[in-house]
């Protein structure tokens, strides 16, 4: 049942580079990073996504992108801007938001490190890479 997810996995090195500091919080002696929430421009701060993506009913499939941050995993999104601009763009996933005026956004780092916001009904695709991401900001998927 988890074929779909194998080729996406990061690598092990990634996972065991880590250990030594999994042990070292689960025995009290490092305490883990409070990341700041991914926001920008005007959000709506009473709506919360809902638990399963795959009831939204959109053309492409969101529940990738909650895999993808679970797993700290980039991915690619196929999105065509309102300026007409369209292709692909290579982004770290970390929440689903709305803006005060109505449109899911999707939160994201772009591939030059800035925060930025797409619009969910604009994205035409997405593929999840096998490039990690150490994570800047609270993933909420």
């Amino acid at each position: 049942m988890l074929a779909h997810q194998l080729p996406h996995l990061p690598p092990f090195a990634e996972f065991w580079a880590e250990l030594d500091g999994v042990f070292a919080w689960l025995e009290g002696q490092r305490r883990a990073a409070a990341l700041p929430r991914a926001e920008l421009g005007n959000l709506d701060p009473g709506w919360t996504a809902p638990t399963a993506m795959v009831s939204w009913r959109r053309g492409v499939p969101l529940e990738l992108l909650r895999f993808a941050g679970a797993n700290r995993l980039k991915v690619e999104i196929d999105y065509r801007a309102e300026q007409g601009r369209q292709g692909a763009r290579v982004i770290e996933p970390y929440s689903i938001r709305r803006s005060r005026d109505g449109n899911t956004l999707l939160m994201v780092v772009n591939d030059r490190g800035a925060i930025r916001s797409y619009r969910v009904d604009r994205i035409a695709g997405i593929r999840v890479t096998d490039q990690p991401f150490r994570p800047r900001y609270l993933i909420e998927f």
